[in-house]
């Protein structure tokens, strides 16, 4: 009588392992490239921060006014919340599919086929389409994700490149 395997604890993070991935399997969400850096992570959670501190005090400042100065508080943090949000969603992203470049107030989206050509400057990513048009993606060596650490810079260069290649 043969017994299986016993699994680690957390076995279930894990795929089996006699399991095999087929050759259809795609990459449906979308990867961040590159990952948000320590200056970013800084400047976000920090602000995260103190919009939780100042919500707390403004709430509890015109908690017994009027109605007035009640809304023009909850829409002042409500932008805040919203602007805080769409800043932790800034960058370039890519999946099997197309590549997505989320800034402050845009995006721009398009499928890898629509990619005429990558141009790696100093400065950043360049995508150009093969309908004329340009997009400028989010991995530079000034961004808040690479700025001073040029080994990062070029990690995510290769990475973009290599899901474009693939693509």
């Amino acid at each position: 009588m043969m017994k299986d395997p016993r699994r680690p604890i957390f076995g279930f993070l894990w795929p089996p392992k006699e399991n095999a991935v087929d050759g259809d399997f795609k990459q449906i969400r979308l990867i961040r490239i590159p990952a948000r850096g320590p200056w970013r992570l800084i400047l976000l959670v920090g602000a995260s921060i103190l919009i939780v501190m100042f919500a707390g005090v403004a709430i509890m400042a015109v908690s017994s006014t009027s109605v007035f100065p009640v809304l023009i508080t909850g829409a002042v943090l409500a932008s805040t919340v919203v602007i805080l949000l769409r800043g932790w969603s800034i960058g370039t992203y890519v999946n099997d599919d197309a590549v997505v470049v989320r800034r402050m107030f845009s995006s721009a989206a398009c499928p890898w086929s629509s990619v005429a050509r990558i141009e790696c400057s100093g400065q950043a990513v360049v995508l150009y389409l093969v309908d004329g048009s340009m997009i400028v993606t989010g991995i530079a060596m000034n961004s808040l994700d690479t700025w001073l650490r040029p080994s990062a810079h070029d990690a995510a260069v290769i990475a973009f490149e290599n899901w474009a290649r693939k693509n």
